[in-house]
């Protein structure tokens, strides 16, 4: 059958810059996902590869009629850099993120400059174009178990399992050019689910794909959906256990001009309040803070809090105990902190200086 009007093919050839990484995407195309292929072919005369040369001498509007010729019209622009783990991830995410926005309707191959190139498992039909005398290697993910390949006859092909560490790979080698065929590569995946692999193979007489691989969508989703519920999570129990978030402080209103000192408690004069007295009194944008030594509650106890009118007389104020603070709303001029009553009954007054 002729390739030319099996697969007629349109390449939107996308050169995205994402992030300021310097890398470019593979071709994006409406048909079938294109590789980037590594150029090991001859240079013409004039310094024009001979592949070019060859494809200006089909310009007559004749159909190709070799797999060498048709794949050659579908080679998309290299990329102009190489690939990084972490830009790759960056350019995965990226590309993922839009794919569910609805800004792309197909996710397309990641190609590097050396020739290798990774295909959205389960959004894309893969090709890998081979040659003769040349490995290429196909890259499952990480930890799953593949079982036998199928659809490469060995009267055709090569084909070897080996392992990188735990990431199963498939050596790939024809025999001969012009060959075409499907393989598929049954897998179970580390957490015990079916994969299938289908991946178109050809064979050309000069060009190949060094390494093809994959990344996966769908695990990537699951994980950010993992963690946005366990975020979500977090953010709820901090919630459930937040009495009242503390206000917004800036460090140059502070205002520490508060005098603390025992007061009268108890039959006679002034009580010894050590216990209950704060380490560290400030205010700011209409608030009091009163600090405590850590432990407080087990070592001294929370004391009452009331603050004293013009007057002299006791009145209440609101206030909260939080993370070894009392919040008091407002700015009285004096505040008293009480524990116990009578003879060991103990009083802080503490009161605001004026400037």
């Amino acid at each position: 059958m002729n390739y030319g009007i099996r697969k007629t093919i349109t390449v939107a050839v996308t050169l995205a810059l994402l992030s300021g990484s310097g890398l470019a995407l593979a071709g994006v195309v409406t048909g079938p996902s294109v590789p980037a292929l590594s150029r090991v072919q001859p240079i013409g005369a004039n310094g024009t590869p001979k592949a070019e040369l060859d494809d200006n001498a089909q310009a007559t509007g004749a159909l190709p009629d070799t797999s060498t010729q048709v794949w050659q019209k579908t080679i998309a622009a290299p990329p102009s850099a190489r690939i990084q783990n972490r830009s790759l991830q960056a350019m995965q995410k990226a590309l993922v993120s839009a794919y569910q926005a609805g800004q792309l309707q197909t996710l397309p191959p990641i190609a590097g400059s050396g020739g290798e190139i990774l295909y959205a498992y389960g959004n894309s039909l893969p090709t890998l174009v081979t040659a003769p005398l040349h490995t290429s290697i196909i890259q499952l993910q990480p930890g799953c178990h593949p079982a036998m390949a199928s659809g490469a006859p060995a009267s055709e092909w090569v084909l070897h399992a080996v392992m990188a560490g735990d990431q199963p790979e498939l050596t790939v080698m024809p025999k001969f050019e012009g060959l075409h065929t499907d393989l598929v590569i049954p897998a179970t995946s580390a957490s015990g689910k079916p994969m299938n692999y289908v991946i178109e193979l050809t064979s050309d007489q000069r060009q190949y794909t060094p390494i093809m691989g994959f990344y996966y969508p769908g695990q990537d989703i699951a994980t950010w959906n993992q963690q946005a519920s366990a975020s979500a999570a977090a953010k709820q129990k901090a919630a459930d256990e937040t009495v009242a978030s503390l206000p917004s402080l800036t460090a140059a209103d502070m205002n520490f001009n508060w005098k603390v000192h025992c007061s009268g408690g108890g039959f006679w004069g002034d009580s010894s309040c050590g216990d209950i007295k704060p380490e560290r009194v400030f205010s700011d944008n209409g608030h009091v803070y009163i600090q405590f030594k850590p432990n407080q509650a087990t070592h001294g106890g929370i004391p009452s809090i009331l603050a004293e009118n013009s007057a002299g007389q006791n009145a209440i104020i609101n206030a909260q105990f939080r993370d070894g603070y009392y919040i008091v709303d407002s700015l009285p001029d004096k505040i008293l902190l009480i524990a116990g009553k009578g003879e060991s009954g103990k009083v802080v007054k503490i009161t605001r200086g004026h400037s």
